[in-house]
């Protein structure tokens, strides 16, 4: 921990500090006066809609010792602090936004050098990726902690972590910094942290000294935040261009991957493509995957990094995990980590909570998050990729549509259900405020053959009457909640978990 003294001498802000004060230790610095707790400091610079001194009160009623601005404060702020029972110090701090990062690395001791961090940025899998590398690490004795979409927290060696929820897929610049302190405090030697382009774009990774980044594959996105597509590259290409790294790894089937590898001659090249098929990266693959076999549990992989061959099954569904999990292999390899003691550890990946999640096995059993047209469609797509064309195998899909939404995606996605699936149990799906009979005229409207659906309201029903349908050859989807544990019915949440009605399903079979 800081003193107000050290602090003092490294902004330089205006005015004078007591000497009586000097030597008080300081706690964490924030930018949400949320967040704040006793000796804390609060750092107060104009936000998306408001300045953080419109929230000088909390701060002072929360304890924060110091608050550190980018302005005076207006007469009625100055109305306001007066009556605080006990006022922190306020000090005004030339450029304050544009020393944010330097201050934080300052404060927190310069974490990234303590710890080996590893970005990952891309439109999607950057989730996937990131989860199946920080597994891979606990499973090879390290102890890897997350930062990224569904939260962070440490891993445990059983692969299993506890994520406390964050709003933003990548923190802001202070909380980054404050995180890598922390879990170099709590026993880390990982990090593995997702990198959004809105966090290349608003500096939120200033300061870090990443171990390894990488590149999932990038396609059009977030066109509401960046110019324009080439902007939304161009902060996906400056992870790699204006961040100290030590490795790169690069996915050479992807078209800014193949740009980057022309100027990072040293970066390792994986590929879903066998290596005698050129990817158009000009030059030759580090890794990659000669050949894939899907089934209704999990895909048999022959994959080559240099010279060296390795067959291995892994029991992850959807063929785009390959890319995924060959991101995460490419980064082990990259830093030194053993190639057969690497691909020893893949068949004990298990898929990230939600998202194609595999819960259980005879008949397959998978729980996603999809709960639009377009990712029902990816789902379904990629699920019957997996059944051999003998196979006398059926897809079932449990899906419904949430309350107080969008009613045009309704009868969308009926569409697809009816399309790709063999066997469809209509049932509920967040109601909220609305009538689930509603929702379920909207969304029958959508079907060609409404006498072929199965309308079941209560979810926990629905699903047990696909999985005592399902046969051992079946692959069952359960679709549109993912890792949430509720359900909301007029407009009340009630605990419920699709995982948990499945895992109590099979559990009393036994």
């Amino acid at each position: 921990m800081k003193t107000l003294a050290e602090l003092f001498a490294h902004l330089q802000p205006a005015g004078e500090l007591d000497e009586g004060l000097a030597a008080q230790r300081v706690g964490d610095l924030h930018l949400d006066s949320r967040a704040l707790q006793e000796n804390d400091v609060f750092i107060a610079i104009q936000g998306g809609q408001k300045h953080g001194l419109d929230f000088l009160a909390q701060a002072g009623r929360q304890g924060a010792s110091v608050i550190l601005t980018d302005r005076p404060l207006t007469e009625t702020e100055q109305a306001g602090y007066a009556t605080l029972p006990s006022a922190p110090l306020v000090w005004v701090v030339t450029d304050l936004q544009t020393r944010l990062a330097a201050l934080a690395n300052w404060f927190y001791d310069a974490p990234s050098r303590r710890l080996k961090v590893v970005g990952i940025t891309g439109t999607n899998g950057k989730t996937s990726t990131a989860h199946y590398l920080a597994q891979s690490l606990a499973v090879l004795g390290q102890t890897p902690a997350l930062i990224g979409t569904l939260g962070h927290g440490l891993m445990r060696a059983s692969g299993e972590t506890r994520l406390s929820d964050t709003q933003n897929t990548t923190p802001d610049v202070v909380s980054v910094q404050r995180l890598l302190h922390d879990f170099a405090k709590a026993g880390a030697n990982w990090v593995v942290m997702e990198v959004s382009s809105h966090a290349l774009r608003l500096g939120r990774v200033a300061g870090v000294a990443f171990e390894c980044v990488a590149l999932t594959q990038v396609t059009r996105d977030h066109l509401d935040f960046h110019a324009d597509e080439a902007d939304y590259r161009d902060a996906k290409r400056s992870l790699f261009s204006d961040y100290e790294s030590r490795f790169r790894v690069l996915n050479a089937c992807d078209s800014l991957g193949q740009q980057l590898l022309a100027n990072c001659p040293q970066a390792l090249a994986y590929s879903v493509q066998p290596c005698h098929e050129a990817c158009g990266c000009g030059r030759g693959v580090n890794l990659c995957c000669q050949s894939a076999t899907l089934d209704v549990t999990g895909m048999h992989l022959a994959l080559q990094f240099a010279e060296a061959p390795c067959e291995v099954r892994l029991n992850l569904m959807g063929r785009f995990n390959l890319e995924n999990v060959l991101c995460a292999l490419g980064i082990l390899m990259a830093c030194r980590f053993d190639w057969a003691a690497a691909c020893a550890v893949l068949p004990a990946l298990k898929a990230v909570k939600g998202r194609m999640h595999k819960v259980a096995e005879r008949p397959t059993v998978l729980v996603d998050f999809a709960h639009t047209p377009d990712a029902l469609q990816n789902v379904l797509q990629a699920v019957k990729a997996h059944f051999p064309a003998e196979s006398s195998g059926r897809l079932w899909v449990v899906f419904g549509c949430g309350g107080d939404r969008d009613r045009g995606k309704r009868p969308l996605m009926a569409a697809v259900a009816e399309a790709l699936a063999d066997k469809v149990v209509l049932t509920s799906d967040n109601p909220r405020h609305e009538s689930p009979q509603q929702i379920f005229n909207d969304t029958l409207a959508g079907f060609a053959d409404v006498d072929q659906v199965i309308v079941i309201e209560d979810r926990h029903a629905a699903i047990e009457y696909a999985l005592q349908h399902a046969v051992v050859d079946d692959v069952v989807v359960i679709a549109g909640k993912g890792h949430e544990a509720y359900q909301e019915i007029a407009g009340v949440r009630h605990s419920f978990s699709d995982q948990q009605v499945v895992e109590a399903w099979f559990a009393a079979r036994s």
